[in-house]
């Protein structure tokens, strides 16, 4: 998995190609854009849940509540969910595609026409991946923030809405995009090596499609655990 990230790096330039920027954009539509309503609404509920549990169940005051909400969601709970819910939808998909993609024998038939996996087929998925992983954690954390504070204060929400900096810190946002990123490279990084591991029999797509999920999970709570460490 080491090698495919250091092959990524190494064709990051590709990106200057047509058709290589039309996959990555095709594949953070298909990976952010479509569940992004899911990702909303489950951030909604979260910051909703939490404020009530905070100022209802434990006596926090609504500024409080709210100043927790912030740094909860985005530091921990945003970034680890957004991800989560991403994986178990995307990154079997992924390793199907890609996986199908080897045993049919498309795969040789880009390399023999000169074209490069690196950087046709590798480096758009992954940092597609990330670059979505990055957009569905700041629609979940936004909208955590959102449900928060209308659960929290109601009429005068649009007060709490313009005071957004007293519950958020430059800090915390940079560390939630930070991770966001580093859960999205892990994970488009496990699905193309579910993908490419594949033995070249069509009953091994499935067998793809779990690795890439399981494995995928445990990446990021073990990323997440590196991240807990270090801070």
């Amino acid at each position: 998995m080491f090698s495919i990230l250091q092959r990524v790096l190494v064709h990051f330039s590709a990106l200057a190609r047509p058709p290589v920027r039309r996959v990555l954009l095709k594949q953070v539509y298909f990976t952010a854009n479509e569940a992004a309503w899911l990702v909303a609404v489950t951030g909604f509920a979260l910051g909703a849940i939490v404020v009530v549990q905070l100022h209802d169940e434990y006596g926090q005051s609504r500024d409080a509540a709210l100043r927790l909400l912030g740094s909860l969601s985005f530091v921990e709970l945003s970034p680890l969910l957004a991800c989560l819910m991403m994986v178990a939808r995307s990154s079997s998909a992924v390793a199907i595609e890609l996986a199908s993609m080897r045993i049919n024998g498309e795969v040789n038939e880009l390399e023999r026409m000169g074209i490069s996996i690196t950087s046709y087929l590798l480096l758009p998925r992954v940092l597609g991946v990330a670059l979505a992983a990055m957009a569905l954690t700041a629609v979940m954390a936004l909208a955590s923030v959102l449900g928060g504070i209308l659960f929290a204060s109601g009429w005068d929400a649009s007060y709490q809405i313009f005071a957004l900096e007293r519950m958020l810190r430059l800090d915390e946002v940079v560390v939630c995009i930070l991770k966001a990123a580093t859960f999205g490279l892990a994970a488009g990084i496990v699905s193309v090596h579910a993908a490419f591991s594949v033995q070249l029999q069509a009953s091994d797509v499935p067998k793809a499609a779990s690795r890439a999920v399981l494995r995928g999970l445990l990446a990021l709570f073990v990323i997440d655990f590196a991240w807990a460490m270090a801070r």
